[in-house]
């Protein structure tokens, strides 16, 4: 069975590389650009790599890069936040069915695909042209085991029945300028991927350290959640994973990763992810006023939500 799994992902990564064969033929610059809405979807060929942005047509700017891809390894996650988005195999090692709102590139969900191949991964996005750009530029192929509905994360969830549990639950959803969705980080919201995760399920959020509701939405996450962590990357991102499971201490996390570590054989380190895993106490330490911070729920937005997002 191992040697059969290895055989089928040497398959799958040199169709990867094949569908990257246009791609690498390019020339250094962009080399896709559509207009999207409020934006414009930009893909951009850089030394060896590629990189997604979502650009505001107001000013035509942007600070977040939404996906990367290094051709020499399209199996390696560059940016560290979405590595650590991998920690939720620690609780679900063994998925069956995992859960993304937001695509961007496609960079977690190409993965999760080559390495768990009993796994369905089913992802909600948006952005047409966002999936467009990852399928002719980052080697995304949808089959039965990775599917995407152009639709909002939550409106997806809310659709399925009672009954589809997933085992992994993610959302890293952002416009260029780091808007992310109220109704994707409110309490409501947690409860309902609460009410669709399996017994020993876990969610995962991508947030960003900069929000002025940083503390807010991590205090709403800690409402529904009786277990709560954080990876912080730098001074940038920070991933929430939740789960009402018994709670994991540290070295158990950290050897557990280590075990998908060496299992896999991932180019990026797992492990070192864990490692910077923050859990209890230390989750105020590194969060200020979480202990003031309010809950955000449906129809309650705070004040100036909607208009801060202009870095």
């Amino acid at each position: 069975m191992i040697y059969q799994q290895k055989d089928w992902q040497t398959i799958n990564l040199a169709n990867i590389q094949q569908r990257l064969g246009w791609v690498q033929q390019q020339s250094d610059g962009v080399i896709f650009c559509k207009e999207s809405g409020s934006q414009y979807v930009a893909v951009r060929k850089d030394k060896g790599q590629i990189k997604l942005c979502l650009i505001e047509k107001l000013n035509l700017h942007t600070d977040l890069l939404q996906s990367v891809l290094d051709f020499n390894n399209p199996l390696h996650l560059v940016s560290e936040y979405t590595q650590a988005m991998m920690l939720g195999l620690v609780w679900q090692n063994q998925p069956k069915k995992v859960y993304i709102a937001g695509f961007g590139g496609g960079r977690i969900p190409l993965v999760l695909h080559h390495y768990l191949p009993e796994t369905v991964v089913e992802c909600a996005d948006v952005d047409a042209i966002a999936i467009s750009a990852a399928i002719q530029c980052f080697g995304v192929q949808f089959d039965d085991r990775l599917t995407v509905a152009i639709q909002d994360g939550r409106e997806y969830l809310e659709q399925q029945s009672p009954d589809i549990k997933y085992d992994i639950i993610m959302t890293d959803v952002f416009l260029g300028n780091g808007y992310s969705s109220h109704l994707l980080a409110t309490k409501e919201f947690y409860q309902l991927c609460e009410k669709h995760l399996s017994s020993a399920g876990v969610v995962l959020v991508n947030l960003l350290q900069r929000d002025e509701f940083y503390a807010q939405k991590v205090k709403t996450f800690q409402s529904v959640f009786s277990q709560v962590y954080v990876c912080p990357w730098k001074d940038i991102n920070s991933v929430l994973i939740g789960s009402n499971s018994p709670i994991l201490e540290k070295d158990e996390i950290v050897s557990r990763a280590k075990y998908l570590q060496d299992g896999h054989e991932f180019s990026f380190s797992l492990t070192d992810r864990a490692l910077e895993v923050k859990v209890g106490s230390e989750l105020a330490e590194i969060i200020p006023n979480l202990d003031k911070a309010e809950i955000l729920t449906d129809n309650s937005p705070p004040a100036g939500y909607f208009d801060c997002w202009l870095f």
